[in-house]
């Protein structure tokens, strides 16, 4: 019987922790191709998953017709962390490719960097370090903004969004938020008011956002929608960076129209040419939130978990278009 070969193609896949990719190493059933960081501009990554029957993906591979066509013999595709919008779900199931991810193991890690972004901007703490680096002490010049009992505004109330909201109860925040899928109980207990975007826009004091890029999200938030906002509001982006307008954005900061920004996540990542560098009231971190040592190491032993369960004959338990277990074989 021949070795089943495995296409690791996510960058951070075992950086930190290297006991799931040991594993996979000494498993003499399984010949792991270890293309980490590479991909389809790569001649020799495009010709290793000609014969790869399964693969290990970050964000950085977008899956489509195109790339399936060119791997015959793909079967699956275990992805790192919650995200699929880089995955064709439909392309994936009429190639009889089964998907799954990590959903929820980096929750705490994104909540985590979301309020490291909110504070940083409402207190300056980059111009701080600058400061006193640069030998001036400007204590009474460097002004900043306190979210003590100011109304956070989220968009979206899913896992991360609940762990937000959970933090933003700790500065006794006033919480509202609009989700589609509105979770009552979750809500209820907390004391969580259910607004429309229009209505969020316009009261909140900090504005997080916690939505997944699809077609009805894509540019949200653009420039009809910073006329809603209070000229003091910080908005906040960890999600996807296509919820924002970045051009829009861009000229809201410039002008003033709103205070600030703390953004995660670009439209197109890295950002080198983006104008949101040059600006001195956002906050930039390089698509990090979900990246600790406890993350990782959740996705690291999540992807390696559940391929191994579809080795043994068993649906993944986070797959997400599950029809396509009963048509494949790994």
């Amino acid at each position: 019987m021949s070795k089943l070969k495995l296409l690791i193609e996510s960058r951070p896949f075992c950086v930190f922790e290297t006991t799931p990719m040991e594993r996979l190493k000494n498993d003499e059933d399984l010949e792991v191709i270890d293309m980490r960081g590479s991909g389809i501009e790569d001649p020799k990554f495009m010709e290793a998953i000609k014969t790869a029957d399964a693969v290990i993906s970050g964000n950085d591979l977008q899956i489509n017709d195109e790339l399936l066509d060119n791997a015959p013999n793909l079967k699956a595709v275990a992805k790192m962390g919650a995200g699929i919008d880089m995955i064709d779900i439909d392309a994936a199931t009429r190639h009889d490719v089964l998907v799954f991810h990590t959903p929820g193991v980096n929750n705490q890690a994104v909540a985590d960097h979301t309020f490291a972004l909110i504070l940083g901007v409402a207190r300056k703490i980059v111009f701080c370090d600058q400061s006193l680096r640069e030998k001036r002490w400007e204590h009474t010049k460097i002004m900043g903004t306190e979210i003590w009992q100011k109304t956070m505004g989220l968009m979206g109330l899913g896992a991360i969004g609940r762990c937000v909201a959970m933090r933003a109860k700790g500065f006794q925040m006033k919480i509202v938020a609009y989700d589609p899928y509105w979770p009552e109980d979750f809500a209820k207990e907390h004391g969580i008011e259910k607004m429309e975007i229009n209505d969020l826009l316009k009261v909140s004091d900090v504005i997080s956002l916690h939505l997944p890029l699809m077609p009805e999200t894509r540019g949200i938030i653009n420039k009809e929608s910073f006329k809603l906002m209070k000229p003091n509001v910080l908005l906040i982006n960890a999600a996807r960076g296509g919820v924002i307008d970045e051009e829009d954005l861009y000229v809201a900061l410039k002008n003033k129209v709103i205070a600030g920004a703390g953004i995660d996540v670009f439209e197109q990542e890295p950002p080198t040419d983006s104008p949101l560098l040059e600006l001195d009231n956002v906050l930039l971190s390089p698509h990090t939130a979900a990246f600790t040592h406890d993350a990782m190491n959740n996705m690291n032993v999540g992807v390696v978990d559940q391929l191994y369960e579809l080795r043994k004959g068993n649906c993944p338990e986070f797959s997400v278009n599950p029809d396509v277990f009963n048509r494949i074989k790994l």
